[in-house]
């Protein structure tokens, strides 16, 4: 155990995806860390592992109090197996939290690797086999950890089947909301209808948010378009284009659904605030999640959302969803037209979702983590 008596213990964070990388797990790093930087429960000397192509707004965002470690720009995995634990002896820290990848070297220190899902294990098919060789390594490096932290029950279960490590040294930490997330009436008319304007918003909307993607299942949403009582009613599609587009796209055109779904590009958080608030209905028809984050920045939003059956969803949306079968296009249909058809339903799953996403907050996430590291390692 290290001591606290004399010192504040230097806790490096691996934070290299806090101005910069995947939209999800920006999101995560920079939550988490702005709320860690303002509460380190006066346990910890906080060190903040960011890349040299960002100094200038990371001396710029922090406060003086945070130390600014500034890393070469190489590979994130090559980053973490090398270039950290070079600094972190350097710097004598002596806890680092590091993101998805462990460190090899033993440095002295203790790794705490935060573990945002293990999908790859149970859902090779989702992935090109470039990206299965890349995150395999984190398995292999997992094994190494003092701690691992992940992000649902689900893939704390995921991570024990699959030999990671025996379940004593892994915990769980939900994500949080951003309190910006907030219901219609928060928001002036002004500042609506300028994001009506700016993104053409339907006057009545089903929402996706999230990468498109084949693991997304928007296609199973597409094609139950057609199913819904509602003729006119449209489906927006919120996030990053991937390799998949071309394909929905064809299917769009060939359902003849083209004046039905629209599709917005990734947009600014500022602007989704809205644009989720707004909304009719969420839709997530996910195959597989680690967490699911969107649900409930939906029902923040008072917005009704049906989700898949599978995987993390049943654990984080609990009652308040309405759950579909992502393989069944009719069933997808059906849950849709209830909540349509049902005002007294709709207004029970507003009150439900808005109800329930308070159980989750980035204060909370972050306490959480330092809670387990300031248990586990320091008197």
């Amino acid at each position: 155990m290290l001591t606290a008596t004399d010192h504040k213990i230097k806790l490096g964070i691996d934070a290299k995806w806090f101005f910069k990388g995947p939209p999800s797990g920006n999101m995560v790093v920079k939550n988490l860390v702005n709320e860690m930087v303002n509460n380190t429960q006066e346990r910890f000397e906080i060190y903040l592992l960011i890349t040299s192509d960002f100094k200038q707004q990371a001396i710029e965002h922090f406060p003086a109090t945070v130390k600014l470690v500034f890393l070469p720009v190489v590979p994130n995995l090559l980053s973490n197996l090398l270039l950290i634990p070079y600094f972190a002896r350097l710097h004598k820290l002596e806890i680092v939290l590091f993101q998805n990848f462990n460190s090899l070297w033993p440095n002295g220190f203790r790794k705490v690797v935060y573990i945002h899902d293990v999908l790859f294990l149970d859902f090779p098919q989702y992935y090109s086999s470039t990206e299965l060789l890349y995150f395999k390594q984190m398995k292999n490096l997992a094994k190494k950890a003092d701690m691992i932290i992940t992000i649902s029950n689900t893939e704390k279960e995921r991570l024990v089947k699959n030999d990671i490590a025996n379940g004593k040294n892994i915990s769980v930490v939900y994500h949080g909301i951003n309190s910006n997330f907030k219901v219609l009436a928060a928001y002036s008319k002004a500042k609506i209808q300028s994001i009506v304007f700016k993104y053409q918003l339907p006057q009545r909307y089903l929402l996706y948010v999230g990468r498109v993607n084949i693991r997304k299942n928007i296609s199973r949403l597409v094609s139950a378009i057609n199913l819904l009582d509602d003729k006119n009613i449209k489906l927006l599609i919120v996030g990053g284009q991937g390799n998949d587009l071309t394909a929905l796209q064809n299917q769009i055109m060939l359902e003849g659904l083209s004046k039905r779904v629209v599709f917005t590009g990734h947009v600014p958080e500022e602007d989704l605030y809205v644009i989720y608030a707004n909304a009719t209905v969420f839709c997530f028809p996910s195959h597989a999640e680690g967490f699911g984050l969107p649900p409930l920045e939906a029902m923040q939003c008072g917005v009704p959302v049906i989700v898949s059956n599978r995987t993390s969803m049943p654990e984080i949306c609990g009652d308040a969803a309405i759950y579909i079968d992502p393989d069944n296009t009719e069933d997808v249909a059906q849950k849709i037209n209830l909540l349509l058809n049902d005002n007294e339903l709709y207004q029970r799953k507003v009150t439900a979702g808005i109800d329930h996403s308070k159980q989750f907050s980035w204060p909370g996430s972050a306490n959480g983590i330092l809670k387990l590291i300031s248990d586990a390692y320091i008197n």
